[in-house]
């Protein structure tokens, strides 16, 4: 219980830091879509480049993101001693990607029956 209460401390913690536009740090986060552009794409003056360099840098964040959570889903499943109990705890800790997996698989299920056979 001390364990689940010290991990509940630093998400708040963690929150709180995202909610002020803080990194863990203690260092300023761009907060608005401009501010985030700003803060990682190098300007040329040809501003498709610039569109290019955002777009793959974005592509690049989102990829490790993804990989990180598939690290996750794979150590739970890698587990050994995986139990009823711990999924149902590991599921509660990690609700905004159980989230995202439906909701992934809702808009390919949607497509699919779209799809003319």
């Amino acid at each position: 219980e001390a364990k689940v209460s010290e991990d509940d401390e630093m998400e708040k913690l963690y929150k709180s830091l995202e909610q002020a536009s803080l990194s863990p740090l203690g260092d300023r986060r761009p907060s608005t879509k401009k501010e985030l552009r700003k803060s990682f794409v190098k300007r040329c003056k040809n501003p498709s480049i610039n569109e290019k360099l955002h777009k793959i840098r974005t592509l690049n964040s989102t990829l490790k993101c993804k990989e990180h959570d598939l690290a996750m889903i794979n150590q739970l499943l890698d587990d050994p001693k995986l139990t009823a109990r711990k999924y149902r705890e590991w599921k509660v800790m990690n609700t905004l990607l159980i989230q995202d997996i439906y909701q992934q698989h809702r808009a390919a299920t949607s497509a699919l029956e779209s799809m003319p056979q």
